[in-house]
């Protein structure tokens, strides 16, 4: 899929004023679609939700953390305008340039610091031991690294670059004045609706992607389990929400942009999820893929030994009824963008047979998927 930025140059143009202006804004293309949507939030602020029920028969797009707290909270961007790929008029963007409405909005500025592979490998062996003691199944630990920006870097070039480079992947840019400016080619979604029918995946198990067939890629049985645990909690919570008539599908190999997972399949009739989109939201997140087993005591791990905020990591995020489809998408293989800087953020699941230094060899691979693109030419 090309996407030659002189056939974007006005989508471009109004991402770079928004940016400048510190307009709530977000861009986004869907897996295996060439269509770029643009939703711009210029009369108002995005709205702080005290609840998901709040997201009920509304249209725009939703952004929650991995944690709500009182730090990080979820919004929810209501748009005045949605544009379409490159059709925006210049009297549109004309009229954004002199909008001084956020101008003077306190931008984020980076406190994290690049995560040392000593202390990284001591909290997985920490996993790894209370695993083998205790109740947990499963824990998924992070890491962060902070680069300095390359010279002459483009935001707006580098979300179509992410868009070429991975046409598997939900891409998206992002500008909330409470969240910051995010980038992001997430390969798992949430929740799917569309053509009356819902979806939903369990992802595990990662790969350095070759030129092998995808389906040729063979598991290790700590990759095997990690995956089965993510398919049960996910069937068993669709279960407990009396959910039926689900069809199941996996597990199978799935590439994501330079890496290989493990992939279940669910979907069931959109005629099941009746008004309970929120609570399903609730129940799956955060999913075992990103947080762990027992869910609460593997939350409780995680804030006590990762030594930097998450955030929006790990969170989820995607639009709500545009173009008549809704699709969540979990907030990974991204980064935060900063005046100087940014912080890249990637993880590893845990479990009782987990090689410390090969979970942080993973995170590393899991990394490139932003690199590779930051470090191309014409960044």
């Amino acid at each position: 899929m090309a996407f030659d930025k002189l056939l974007y140059q006005s989508l471009s143009k109004l991402q770079k004023v928004c940016l400048t202006q510190n307009i709530p804004f977000v861009s986004y293309r869907l897996p295996l679609n060439r269509e770029i949507f643009t939703l711009v939030q210029h009369h108002s602020m995005p709205e702080k939700l005290e609840s998901l029920d709040g997201l009920h028969g509304r249209t725009g797009f939703v952004v929650a953390p991995f944690i709500d707290s009182g730090e990080h909270a979820t919004f929810f961007l209501e748009p005045d305008c949605v544009f379409f790929s490159n059709d925006i008029a210049d009297i549109y963007i004309e009229k954004l340039e002199a909008n001084n409405r956020f101008i003077g909005l306190k931008k984020n500025t980076n406190t994290l610091h690049t995560t040392i592979s000593d202390e990284f490998i001591d909290s997985v062996n920490k996993a790894i031991f209370d695993i083998k003691a205790t109740e947990y199944q499963k824990l998924v630990l992070s890491k962060v690294r902070v680069e300095q920006l390359p010279n002459g870097f483009q935001p707006e070039d580098f979300f179509l670059k992410l868009c070429q480079k991975y046409p598997h992947a939900f891409v998206y840019m992002m500008q909330l004045p409470e969240v910051g400016c995010w980038i992001g080619a997430t390969p798992e979604p949430l929740i799917t609706i569309e053509n009356g029918s819902v979806k939903t995946v369990s992802l595990a198990g990662t790969q350095i992607a070759t030129d092998a067939d995808t389906e040729s890629y063979r598991w290790s049985s700590k990759e095997i389990d990690e995956q089965d645990i993510v398919t049960k909690y996910v069937e068993q919570t669709l279960r407990s929400l009396q959910i039926s008539n689900i069809s199941k599908t996996g597990p199978e190999n799935y590439q994501a942009a330079n890496l290989i997972h493990l992939k279940t399949a669910f979907e069931f009739p959109q005629t099941e999820l009746k008004n309970r989109f929120s609570d399903i939201l609730r129940a799956l997140h955060p999913t075992p893929s990103v947080g762990g087993l027992p869910k609460a005591e593997a939350l409780n791990f995680i804030i006590k030994n990762e030594l930097h905020d998450r955030a929006y990591y790990t969170g989820f995020l995607g639009p709500i009824n545009i173009s008549e489809k809704s699709a969540i998408f979990v907030n990974l293989r991204c980064l935060q963008l900063f005046e100087n800087n940014f912080v890249l953020y990637s993880g590893a699941g845990i479990t009782s047979t987990s090689v410390a230094e090969k979970e942080w060899e993973e995170t590393e691979n899991k990394m490139q998927t932003m690199m590779n693109v930051m470090r191309s030419p014409n960044t």
